[in-house]
This record gives C-alpha cells, sequence and structure tokens, in this order.
C-alpha cells in the first residue's frame, strides 16, 4: 500500500549522512480516503518545513489558505508559550513532491518507523509542505518573529502526500466545511466556571455581571439566557445570549460616566439588574411574546444598552438607583419603537446607536425641554 515510502533500512552511507534532514517516528495507516503519516514533533520544527499557501486573488490565485489572524495568531504563541498544561489539537500538514519523503519501517513492523525528508522542504521557493490545518498555530512557532522564541514543545501532527493540487484543495475544504465553530455563549459560559466569581469579578466584570443577572433569582433576567448548550424551546428569551448580553453590558460599564466610578462590580450590577428590572415593567409583553420585541437581540439590544447608560446616569446623577426611578424615564419613550417591525429602518451597532438616540432625545426632566420637542420648537420658528 505504501510502497513508495517503503526503503531499504540498509541506505547507503550517503543517505544516513544526511543527518540535518528532518525526521520524525511515525505511525502510518489509512484515515477514509487518504493514507496518512501520525506522530509528535516540537512545534518549532513543524512550523520551519511548512509554509501557508494563502489564496490572494491578484497574486496566488491558486494557493489554498485563507488569509492570517496576526493577532489570532499571536494569542495562539501566548497560550502554548505561558500555559504549562496547554493541548493542541493535530497540525495537519500535506507534503506537495513525494520525492522529499522517505518512510523506512522498523524491523518487523509495518506500520510503524521513520520518515524522514530526503530533501530540504525550506531550500524550494515552492511550499513544498503545506499547511492544511494549524496556520495560526504554527505561524509564530519557528522564532522568525523578533522578541518571540521558537516553542520547542512537542505536538502530534499528521502528515499527507497529496500531489494533486485540486484533491488538496478539496480536503481544506472538506476539513473547514465540516468543523463546527464554537458558539461564543458556550465558551464564555466555560470561561465563568473555570475562573470562579472571585477572579471573574476582577478579570470579566461584564461576564461576572451577566452571570449574575442569569442566576440571581430577584433578577428579571433569571434562567431566561441562553448559555450556549441545548435548551428546551421557550425556556430562554429568544434572541437573548451570554454573548450579546455580555456585549451590551461591557457597553454600559465603558461609556456610563456614573457605572464606571464604583469600584465594586457588585454595586454595579445592582444597578444595571435595577434597569433591566424597569425595561421588564416598561415593556412586559416582551416577556411573554419575546419574539415580538427587539430588545434581545441585534439592533433592538444595542439600542436598550445605549439607552440604560443613559437613564443610568440620569438616575445616578440624583442619588436614585431603583427600577421605579428608571421607569420613570423610559415612560417617556415610545414603546412601538422597540417592537420587531419598529427597528426596521435600524441595522446593526451603528442603528442601534441611532435607535436609542432617536429615543433618549425624548427625555427630561423637571425644568428641562426634551431634544424632540426642542426641535419641533426650532423647525416650526424656521
Amino acid at each position: 500500500m505504501h510502497d513508495g515510502y517503503f526503503k531499504d533500512n540498509s541506505m547507503s552511507k550517503k543517505k544516513k549522512a544526511r543527518v540535518e534532514l528532518p525526521h520524525f517516528s511515525v505511525v502510518v495507516g489509512k484515515c477514509l480516503g487518504y493514507d496518512a503519516f501520525r506522530g509528535f514533533a516540537p512545534l518549532s520544527e513543524l512550523a520551519k518545513i511548512s509554509k501557508a499557501d494563502i489564496f490572494d486573488q491578484d497574486k496566488n490565485r491558486l494557493g489554498t489558505q485563507r488569509n492570517l489572524s496576526v493577532q489570532h495568531a499571536r494569542k495562539a504563541y501566548q497560550y502554548v508559550s505561558e500555559t504549562v498544561k496547554a493541548f493542541y489539537p493535530e497540525m495537519i500538514l500535506n507534503v506537495r513532491d513525494k520525492s522529499f519523503v522517505a518512510f523506512a519501517p522498523l524491523r518487523g513492523s509495518v506500520g510503524f518507523g521513520t520518515l524522514t525528508f530526503t530533501k530540504d522542504p525550506t531550500r524550494n521557493g515552492k511550499v513544498i509542505v503545506s499547511r492544511l490545518d494549524g496556520n495560526h498555530r504554527l505561524w509564530f512557532a519557528d522564532g522568525h518573529e523578533k522578541g518571540m522564541d521558537p516553542i520547542s514543545r512537542p505536538v502530534s501532527f499528521c502528515l499527507l502526500t497529496i500531489e494533486d493540487r485540486e484533491k488538496e484543495l478539496e480536503l481544506f475544504r472538506d476539513i473547514n466545511d465540516n468543523q463546527m465553530g464554537m458558539n461564543t455563549s458556550h465558551l464564555q459560559n466555560i470561561t465563568a466556571r473555570l475562573l470562579g466569581d472571585k477572579l471573574l469579578k476582577v478579570q470579566n466584570p461584564a461576564l461576572y455581571i451577566v452571570q449574575k443577572l442569569m442566576k440571581d433569582r430577584t433578577s428579571p433576567l433569571y434562567g431566561k439566557v441562553h448559555e450556549g448548550g441545548k435548551v428546551q424551546k421557550g425556556a430562554t428569551l429568544s434572541g437573548l445570549t451570554i454573548a450579546n448580553l455580555t456585549s451590551g453590558v461591557r457597553d454600559m460599564l465603558g461609556r456610563s460616566t456614573k457605572l464606571a466610578q464604583f469600584p465594586e462590580a457588585d454595586a454595579q450590577y445592582k444597578v444595571i439588574k435595577n434597569y433591566w428590572a424597569a425595561v421588564k415593567k416598561w415593556l412586559p409583553k416582551a416577556w411573554n411574546s419575546p419574539r415580538e420585541y427587539s430588545i434581545f437581540k441585534g439592533v433592538g439590544l444595542y439600542a436598550i444598552s445605549y439607552v440604560g447608560i443613559e437613564v443610568i446616569d440620569r438616575s445616578l446623577l440624583k442619588g436614585k438607583f431603583s427600577s421605579d426611578d428608571m421607569l420613570e424615564y423610559l415612560k417617556q419613550m415610545p414603546s412601538e419603537s422597540l417592537a420587531s417591525g419598529g427597528t426596521a429602518a435600524y441595522a446593526g451597532r451603528g442603528g442601534g446607536r441611532k435607535l436609542a438616540n432617536d429615543l433618549i432625545a425624548n427625555l427630561e426632566d423637571e425644568g428641562e425641554v426634551s431634544l424632540s420637542k426642542l426641535q419641533k420648537l426650532i423647525l416650526s420658528e424656521a
């Protein structure tokens, strides 16, 4: 089956002397439709012998790899260099020219042996060993970037020898198409579980507050946030997830001039919980028929979060923070704007900000004139 790679153990002295070329102990077998060599090697060595054949619509239309995210690659490097109990799935590499490798089985064995490079893949101008999966994990591992040392920690690899570029492209598609991206909310839920409340409060206060909103029985969002796993139909508020709610809370913490002044996340939580309680009093039907309102996802959630910043700041400025205090502001706004059909003219985060501004324009305190009323006065005079 693997005759193209098997060499007699009595190789010439000339070939034995080429110790500088990479060689790996491997097990050879068949993975569905392809012959494959599997083994372990230093991350830096796999990075040095391989290249990413990145698709470029102008300069490299035959490339297979997606564009690199340098930020993602740096995170991968930091993870593997700083985490003692790190773990990687196997790297999947492809040798595009079989003449670069030879397999020598162990005596008395067919499936175990040594895979040796007979020619140096790094001295060829072409991509000889392409990265089918693991490009971001390998990118900085060879130490080519100043200040980022090579990573010599061992990882597992799977090495293929597909010489047909179209078949390699098909395999790249199959590998990536059959992978299901991890749900962001599920990942954030795992992060919260691993850190625990004390560390989470310090490292990620927005996620800490969301966890309390989900688990506090006095919270209007208790048990109503989708955590990323399997959920019974109707058990949560349609569209509301840990991920998008955390994003909304993070905006509130970052943009509110008053909330940011509280050094204690538990105080921030109580204010935000009271705000959501006020929203529930203002839009009670949204909790019974969440699909008919847009406040739990997308542009609507952005808008209700930005509105919350204004309402909370106005309340705290007066020394007030109860849900009833905040409700007095919310009642000044047209609630129909947050029904599903009312947000059709808005889109994305920018649309959420615009919708929030349109709603906030109706707010006024005693002795004030709202912006919407003031605008009408200005236009009528014109």
